[in-house]
C-alpha cells in the first residue's frame, strides 16, 4: 500500500478536548489501551457508536466527532470535526488504524467488514460505494480513479493482487462488472482510460490485463468487458505482440450492390495465427473460401436481423467452437469467394512485416501469462500462474507464482519433469512464494535450458498435487 500524503488536521482540537476532559483517545493509546473516544468502556474498534452521540456508526457521516449523549462526557463534544469524507480524515472510527492501513478491515466501525457483501457504504458518508457521486470508495483521501489509488475499496488487496477479483467492491466480480473501477465511466477505452484503475493507461506497455479480470489481455476475448469481443469491438486496441492486418477484397461480377467482403490476418509473437474471413450484405447461402487455389472452407452468408453476414475462421493450435485448423500457408496467398462457378470477391491475403531486428530500439521482450488451475481441496482464495517472456532468441525467462496456500516447500514440474522448488512464505497479508528461470541467470535465479512453452506444468506438495495448466506461448 501506498503511504498517505494527508496528515490529520483536527489534532489540536482533539488536544483541546483532551484537556477539557480528561481523556482523549491519544491518552488511552499512550496507556497501552484500546483507543475508547467515549469512555463507555468499550474500544472504538468495536463500539457500534464511537462518539456516544445517538447517530450509529453505520449512519453517521462523522464517526468519531459528536455530542456525546451517554457515559461520562455526556453533553460534551468528544473527537474531531472531520467528516468521514474529507480527505484530511485518515481514521475514520478512531480505532488507531489508518484507513489505509494493512490492518484495516471495517474502515468506518460499522461492524461490517470492507469485504462484506453488505458493506455498501466503505467509508460512511452516506454515498454509497456504487452512486456515481462517490469517488473516493475508501474514503483513505485518494481517489478511485487517482494513480496512486492501488485498493480502491479498502479490503487491503492490491487492486492487481492475484486474489482481488472485486476491484471497487461492488460485490460484482470484475469478469462481470460493466464499471471495473467503479469511477462511473464504465468499461469503454473512449469512456474509461484505466478500465481496472490501476494506475497504468490501457495502451501503456506495461498494462497486460486492461480489465483486471485475471485474464492476460492477449487471451481475453473481450479486453474492456463491455461485452462486445475484441474482434467485432471499435475501442479494442492491439496487444503489444501481436499484429492485426485487414484487407477489403474487390467486387467480381457476381457481387451485388453494397456487399462487401474482407480478410483480417492476426499474427502474435508466439507464432500463433489467426485469419478471419468475413462477409456483408449478399444474399444468404454457402460460399466457398479458395485459398491458394484450394477450397478451404465454407463462408455461410446467414440473416442477422436487418443485414445478411457471415464470418469463418482459421487458427493455428487449440480450436474453440466452430473455428477451423490453419494448417495451410496464407500469408501472401491468393483467396476467393465463390458460389456456383462465380466470383464473387477475391484479393491477396495480407504479409505481416518481418520481426524486429537485434538492436532494434523499439524491441522489447513480451510477456505472457496464464493462470493455472487449483485441484479439488485447495483453498478457495489461492492462486497460481505460469508466465515467460519472450524475446527474439526466444524465452528468456519462465516464472512460477503461488499465492494463498500453506507455507511451505512446492515442487515444480514442467512436461512431467521436475525442475525445481518454490518456498511459500507467510507474509503479514497472505502467503506467497515464486520459482524463476533466466536464459542469463542472475542472483538466485536458475537457469532456463530447457523447453517450457505449451507444455503441461504441475505444483505439488509430496504426493499432493494444488495446481495444474499449460506453460503460454505454446498456442
Amino acid at each position: 500500500m501506498k503511504p498517505k500524503s494527508f496528515n490529520r488536521i483536527p489534532a489540536g482540537l482533539k488536544l483541546l478536548a483532551a484537556a477539557a476532559l480528561g481523556l482523549s483517545a491519544l491518552d488511552a493509546r499512550a496507556g497501552g489501551t484500546a483507543p475508547d473516544l467515549d469512555g463507555d468502556g468499550i474500544p472504538n474498534i468495536v463500539d457500534p457508536d464511537v462518539d456516544a452521540d445517538g447517530i450509529p456508526n453505520a449512519l453517521d457521516e462523522n464517526v468519531d466527532g459528536g455530542i456525546a449523549r451517554s457515559g461520562p462526557y455526556a453533553g460534551q463534544y468528544v473527537g474531531d470535526h472531520v467528516q468521514n469524507d474529507n480527505p484530511a480524515e485518515n481514521d475514520i472510527d478512531d480505532d488507531g488504524l489508518a484507513d489505509d492501513s494493512l490492518g484495516e478491515t471495517d474502515t468506518d466501525g460499522d461492524a461490517k467488514t470492507d469485504s462484506s457483501a453488505w458493506e455498501t457504504d466503505t467509508d460512511g458518508d452516506a454515498r454509497t460505494d456504487i452512486a456515481p457521486a462517490e469517488r473516493d470508495m475508501d474514503g483513505d483521501g485518494r481517489l478511485d480513479d487517482d494513480f496512486s489509488e492501488d485498493d480502491i475499496d479498502g479490503d487491503s488487496l492490491d487492486d492487481d493482487d492475484l486474489l482481488e477479483d472485486d476491484i471497487d467492491g461492488d460485490n460484482s466480480s470484475d469478469s462481470m462488472d460493466d464499471d471495473i473501477d467503479g469511477d462511473s465511466r464504465g468499461n469503454r477505452v473512449t469512456d474509461d482510460d484505466d478500465i481496472d484503475g490501476d494506475g497504468r493507461h490501457n495502451t501503456a506497455d506495461d498494462e497486460k490485463d486492461d480489465d483486471g479480470d485475471g485474464a492476460h489481455d492477449r487471451d481475453d476475448d473481450d479486453d474492456n468487458n463491455d461485452g462486445i469481443e475484441d474482434h467485432d469491438d471499435d475501442d479494442h486496441h492491439n496487444e503489444d505482440d501481436e499484429i492485426e492486418q485487414e484487407v477489403q477484397l474487390t467486387p467480381g461480377p457476381a457481387a451485388t450492390a453494397g456487399s462487401s467482403a474482407k480478410v483480417e490476418l492476426q499474427s502474435m509473437a508466439t507464432g500463433k495465427i489467426e485469419l478471419k474471413i468475413r462477409g456483408s450484405d449478399f444474399p444468404a447461402g454457402d460460399y466457398g473460401i479458395v485459398i491458394g487455389g484450394v477450397v478451404r472452407g465454407t463462408l455461410k452468408m446467414r440473416q442477422d436481423d436487418d443485414e445478411v453476414r457471415g464470418r469463418t475462421e482459421f487458427e493455428t493450435g487449440s480450436l474453440e467452437d466452430d473455428e477451423l485448423p490453419l494448417t495451410f500457408p496464407v500469408a501472401g496467398e491468393a483467396v476467393s469467394i465463390v458460389q456456383g462457378g462465380n466470383t464473387w470477391f477475391s484479393g491477396v491475403i495480407p504479409t505481416p512485416p518481418p520481426p524486429p531486428v537485434p538492436g532494434d530500439d523499439d524491441h522489447h521482450d513480451h510477456t505472457f501469462i496464464g493462470l493455472l488451475t487449483r485441484a479439488a481441496g485447495v483453498p478457495a482464495e489461492a492462486k497460481a500462474e505460469a508466465e515467460i517472456d519472450v524475446g527474439l532468441a526466444g524465452v528468456t525467462v519462465f516464472e512460477v507464482e503461488i499465492e494463498g496456500v500453506p507455507a511451505g516447500t512446492y515442487g515444480v514440474a514442467v512436461g512431467g519433469i521436475p525442475r525445481g522448488n518454490i518456498t511459500v512464505i507467510a507474509y503479514p497479508d497472505r502467503t506467497r512464494g515464486e520459482l524463476r528461470f533466466e536464459a542469463e541467470p542472475e542472483g538466485d535465479d536458475l537457469l532456463l535450458n530447457f523447453p517450457v512453452t505449451g507444455l503441461p506444468v504441475t505444483i505439488t506438495q509430496g504426493t499432493t498435487l494444488f495446481f495444474s495448466g499449460t506453460v503460454p506461448g505454446g498456442e
